[in-house]
């Protein structure tokens, strides 16, 4: 680009000091020198030229050096992206897992206190079959003490037994 613009202010100066070589030849003193003013004022306008040109150039090269700067950060920061993305997508699996663990922890858990809450109504019909055993060993203890306390009072006179005052 920097090549086409100084052929294009090349052209111009030739060009303009072409217009004013034949425009010298054919004039008189006065016409040279103003033809010689307009040939400086077209070198200084071509030296304009050429310092806008490196300056555009420069700014070119500014410009390019800092998109090579935006691009590599771009791509650095999609990285980062491309990692979050997998660490998010990696989180979410795992957050899905434990949900699933949770679940069935919690149907196990229903499970346990339903067999405990069945062990705990069991074990209080043990105990009143174990109390209504204890009422039966007790009422078949006093039963079978009191035939006997009648059976002694009756046989005192019994000339089997001894008698327990008779030695003394």
């Amino acid at each position: 680009m920097t090549e086409r613009l100084s052929v294009a202010s090349s052209t111009r100066v030739g060009l303009a000091l072409a217009a004013i070589l034949l425009v010298v030849a054919g004039c008189g003193e006065s016409d040279l020198e103003k033809a010689q003013q307009d040939a400086r004022e077209a070198k200084a306008t071509v030296k304009k030229l050429e310092l806008s040109l490196a300056r555009a150039m420069q700014e070119i090269a500014d410009q390019r050096a800092e998109l090579a700067v935006v691009r590599e950060t771009r791509d650095e920061l999609q990285k980062q992206v491309d990692q979050l993305v997998q660490e998010r997508d990696n989180a979410a699996a795992l957050a899905q897992q434990a949900e699933q663990v949770i679940t069935h922890l919690s149907t196990r858990a229903e499970g346990q206190v339903g067999a405990t809450e069945a062990m705990r109504r069991q074990i209080e019909d043990l105990k009143a079959v174990v109390a209504d055993q204890q009422a039966l060993i007790e009422e078949l203890q006093q039963s079978a003490v009191e035939p006997q306390f009648t059976s002694q009072s009756a046989g005192a006179g019994d000339a089997n037994e001894p008698e327990d005052n008779a030695g003394r």
